[in-house]
């Protein structure tokens, strides 16, 4: 056991609230005792939680007096960060404010693409961050993941399955990791309180519940469907243009190129070899695979 017993999670959102939704299933279990969201203003996901046994908590993240107070407050011993996008310029000082009130352990946003030794722009902050954390001496857990299997196929991504349509990137071929969003909150909430410590702190755990190639999803999805889906290919010419062209890396057209760039040079896996999965850490885990996940979004 890791004899963590108070976690807080900043962000209820896209992938916060089934973290959330997982520890708060331990709490009722008697295995957690605090459930602290920590979210910059109440919403729907927020007051959702709070009827399940959260403690909801609104935060000024530029505040770090008043966030490491907060933390103390409620003993919080593992802060999980789940912000995206602008959120991230945040987490600095969340590890800052962590580190003065006694929390033990520090999760960042990654549980996505591989964001490790980076240099290029687009992730060489998150490189940047593991670095400070490393410096100021706060034990941090690096989660990667994949994409989410049950949030990626929408129209952003260039699949609007109800008007039957799918866009694939390049040719599709290269695989990809895919783990849901319940699956991820599942593993980590329960390697962070049946593990000892030294199982993850200051490690990068690398998890995955399907891997298939875009292609084979789209092959899949319509073969179990019988639908009738016209599948076209974006030219891997036209993201590399994007990538030139766009002002910034932070603009929705060039994030979504960089990565489906990433996708097609098999930067989707983020484990290089076998031994750098840790779906061993929880053995009885049972992820569900994508076509499945597609499948429960759009019959």
């Amino acid at each position: 056991m890791s004899g963590f017993k108070h976690f807080a999670i900043a962000g209820a959102g896209n992938l916060g609230s089934f973290i959330a939704e997982e520890f708060l299933k331990l709490k009722e279990a008697g295995v957690v005792a605090t459930v602290l969201i920590l979210t910059r203003g109440s919403n729907e996901s927020s007051q959702n939680l709070a009827a399940l046994g959260a403690t909801i908590a609104l935060v000024d993240y530029t505040s770090g007096s008043d966030l490491a107070s907060l933390l103390s407050k409620y003993s919080i011993d593992v802060l999980i960060s789940t912000v995206s996008g602008g959120g991230y310029v945040f987490e600095p000082g969340m590890a800052k404010a962590a580190l003065s009130s006694g929390v033990k352990l520090f999760l960042p946003a990654e549980f996505g693409v591989r964001s490790t030794g980076r240099t290029d722009e687009f992730l060489a902050g998150r490189t940047k961050l593991h670095k400070e954390l490393e410096e100021m001496g706060l034990p941090y857990l690096l989660c990667f993941s994949g994409q989410w299997a049950d949030w990626s196929f929408n129209p952003y991504f260039g699949w609007d399955i109800p008007n039957g349509k799918i866009s694939i990137p390049g040719e599709g071929k290269t695989p990809i990791s895919w783990t849901t969003r319940r699956d991820v909150g599942r593993f980590v909430a329960h390697i962070l309180t049946t593990l000892p410590p030294d199982q993850f702190l200051w490690k990068t755990i690398c998890i995955e519940g399907d891997r298939k190639s875009m292609k084979d999803i789209a092959n899949a999805y319509i073969s179990k469907t019988g639908k009738a889906i016209a599948v076209t290919h974006t030219p891997i010419s036209e993201l590399e243009h994007t990538i030139a062209s766009e002002p910034s890396p932070w603009t929705q057209p060039y994030v979504l190129a960089w990565l489906q760039l990433a996708w097609d040079k098999g930067e989707g896996v983020p484990a290089k070899t076998e031994e750098e999965w840790s779906m061993r850490l929880w053995p009885e885990w049972k992820p569900k695979g994508v076509v499945e996940a597609l499948l429960e979004t759009y019959p």
